[in-house]
């Protein structure tokens, strides 16, 4: 990290100017807790508002409603969080000291599941009144550890433990950035970029800063590239800014090498466009370092900068080295960045909603020629304008200046909506997902392909064995995936003495367990199918596969209620497995390992609750390279349409184990709405 320091000794850190206060107005309350409906006592504001929402909603997003639609969706949103955050209020609490500055909170002090707090939260503590006259003291903290207790860093030591008021403000941050984005984006004429058409999809030339002739010639810095026509055409296609100023997307199915794909063209860019600058964001920093990580084999650590948010401080423990000594955390701690350190690096990494404090640092709006966005189908779209409309924009000639590429899946997991109102608006909806409606980016219909200028969907899949992404590239993907993955790794478990059908490296495991919903968090947990998976994950650590040791490393445990998370980690805890990763589907997106043991957990109900979106099986049975073990109950599964299907396949292939059952269409529910079961209780980390 020395190179990077001696810079910042010449620039000193810059300073982060106040954002606008951005209040939710007055006439967006009204109409929410009247529940938007009519009321003949709305000021007239709140009347005319609620008009232009049902307008809208009745004609769906368009170039003249974005800018206040979006806007209004946000801040119907913000007032929710807000409200539920006031609901968290614990009226006369104790903390338990754990170490200076650092307190336990038991979730049995909540009047309601506090389902919204997660690490990273603000708290505010209120200490009742010390003296006579001096009124009451309010330390603030944050939240730095969320499990079945939570742990609380305040700025200063609490002087009493006792009759604590604790209160959760709602952290305003995201909102505000998201407002200011859309200022700078009303400014511009977006049509052609957020509603490309098919006659406007010739290729225009950007505002240049730099001459762009067109580049034919490649040298491959990943040799991994070369033997893939979809990756080299959608790489030619991003240097060469085809499908500009609308975005270029890339399409990556699960296991297709999108990563791979991004690294590539961002390396491209930055040794054919020697004077162009590339922002490379992602929704997560976990994909922010992956992609930080693969660029420092090739980049001169000068030309890569690393901008953490001040949150990130807390997890530098697990993070690479490598990326932490070219970011604004390189002594160990969060520093604000120096101008140096955007200026004098080519490539800038962070997340889609850091890239917002550019602004506020004081960065030209004009800094960068391309602007990536990876996992870009599971943020919703007005986070998806805040990079674009930050630092991408031309503003002398108020028009977009950067290319801006869009890489994601929109049958993976989509943003998360908790508040039913806001499900079916765009509010829920990603930038990726509503392009991909369009025509311009749809295939054509005479020769079933995409138009190469615009879009590349990528069609080899290099995580795993042919029949475990069988289902979702026929459910999903126009069964246009091909099985490109080393043997060595895909085909680890074929014949593996417990597979009911030995050729095929999968099982769905029948029970009939209970499930039972925990009185705190309102999630759900299932004994019998925890007890299942410990089974299964001592059969696996006992044996070898095939001749080969199973590492705890290799297994991966995925299951949609945070509950059952808990619940399956305190038991291998016991078992002393503790380096089997258990997670929720959401934050194994993006992920693999060798075998995935799933817990569908849902039984004894009539409806599959949240499992009914397709989109989360989808994501649930593409994780695995090697070996795939579903748990769940049968007849409850059999009622939603995707997972009928999918046991459906798992029959005919007599892949199935347990409990013998009928596979029958009788009790098919129509496809759910998402509002018919509370989101609680449901892991969204």
């Amino acid at each position: 990290g020395a190179k990077r320091s001696i810079a910042s000794t010449f620039s000193p850190p810059l300073t982060l100017s106040k954002l606008p206060v951005f209040p939710v107005p007055e006439y967006v309350q009204e109409v929410y807790l009247y529940g938007f409906l009519e009321n003949p006592h709305y000021s007239r504001n709140a009347s005319l508002w609620l008009e232009r929402l049902k307008t809208y909603r009745a004609k769906q997003l368009n170039a003249d409603n974005l800018t206040d639609y979006l806007r209004s969706l946000d801040q119907i949103d913000e007032f929710d969080s807000h409200l539920q955050m006031l609901r968290y209020t614990v009226e006369n609490g104790t903390l338990e000291e754990r170490l200076p500055k650092e307190y336990v909170l038991t979730i049995d002090q909540f009047k309601v599941p506090p389902v919204l707090l997660e690490v990273g939260s603000h708290v505010q503590v209120n200490c009742g009144v010390i003296g006579r006259n001096q009124g009451s003291t309010i330390v603030r903290g944050t939240i730095v550890e969320r499990s079945s207790i939570i742990l609380i860093e305040t700025e200063t030591p609490l002087k009493t433990l006792r009759s604590l008021k604790i209160e959760f403000p709602l952290n305003r941050i995201q909102y505000k950035l998201e407002y200011k984005a859309l200022v700078h984006m009303s400014r511009l004429d977006f049509s052609s970029i957020l509603f490309p058409k098919i006659e406007n999809a010739k290729p225009t030339t950007p505002a240049k800063k730099f001459d762009d002739a067109v580049i034919t010639e490649f040298d491959w810095f990943q040799s991994c590239i070369a033997e893939n026509e979809q990756q080299t055409q959608a790489i030619k296609n991003i240097v060469n800014r085809t499908a500009y100023p609308a975005p270029y997307i890339l399409f990556g199915p699960p296991g297709t090498g999108k990563t791979c794909t991004i690294v590539e063209a961002v390396l491209q860019i930055w040794k054919m466009r020697p004077k162009s600058r590339i922002l490379v964001t992602a929704t997560s920093n976990y994909a922010c370092n992956e992609l930080a990580k693969r660029l420092l084999k090739y980049v001169t650590v000068n030309d890569l900068f690393r901008y953490f948010s001040q949150t990130s401080q807390r997890d530098i423990n697990g993070m690479d080295l490598k990326v932490v000594q070219v970011s604004n955390m390189h002594y160990g701690i969060y520093e604000t960045p120096a101008m140096q350190d955007f200026v004098q690096t080519r490539i800038l990494v962070c997340t889609v909603m850091t890239s917002g404090r550019l602004l506020q640092l004081g960065v030209d709006r004009s800094m960068y020629d391309y602007i990536f966005i990876d996992e870009c189908g599971s943020c919703r779209e007005l986070s998806a304008l805040v990079p674009i409309g930050c630092v991408g924009t031309d503003t002398i000639n108020n028009r977009l200046q950067a290319s801006v590429v869009l890489a994601g899946d929109p049958l993976q997991l989509g943003p998360v909506t908790r508040m039913p109102y806001l499900r079916d608006t765009p509010h829920n909806a990603s930038l990726l997902e509503r392009l991909m409606k369009r025509p311009v980016y749809q295939k054509d219909a005479n020769n079933n392909e995409y138009s190469p200028h615009m879009v590349t969907k990528l069609l080899d899949n290099y995580r795993s064995h042919e029949s475990l992404f069988r289902f979702s590239n026929q459910q999903f993907y126009d069964a246009e995936l091909r099985a490109k993955g080393d043997p060595t790794i895909t085909h680890w478990a074929v014949n593996w003495h417990h597979l009911p059908n030995r050729k095929l490296p999968m099982l769905f495991h029948s029970v009939v367990g209970f499930m039972q919903q925990d009185s705190i968090s309102l999630s759900y947990w299932n004994v019998q199918e925890a007890q299942l998976v410990y089974q299964y994950v001592q059969i696996l650590m006992k044996e070898e596969i095939n001749g080969q040791i199973v590492r705890q490393e290799d297994i991966g445990i995925v299951t949609p209620y945070s509950k059952q998370v808990e619940f399956i980690k305190s038991g291998l805890s016991t078992l002393g497995l503790d380096n089997i990763e258990v997670g929720s589907v959401n934050q194994y997106q993006g992920r693999e390992k060798p075998v995935i043991i799933i817990s569908a957990v849902r039984s004894n109900r009539t409806t599959v609750g949240f499992l009914a979106d397709p989109r989360r099986l989808n994501v649930a049975l593409t994780r695995a390279q090697a070996l795939t073990i579903v748990i769940g109950n049968p007849k409850n599964l059999m009622r939603n349409v995707t997972w009928y299907n999918f046991l459906k396949m798992m029959k005919q292939n007599r892949a199935i184990t347990g409990i013998s059952f009928n596979l029958t269409k009788r009790h098919l529910v129509p496809v759910e709405e998402g509002g018919t079961e509370t989101m609680d209780g449901l892991d969204f980390a």
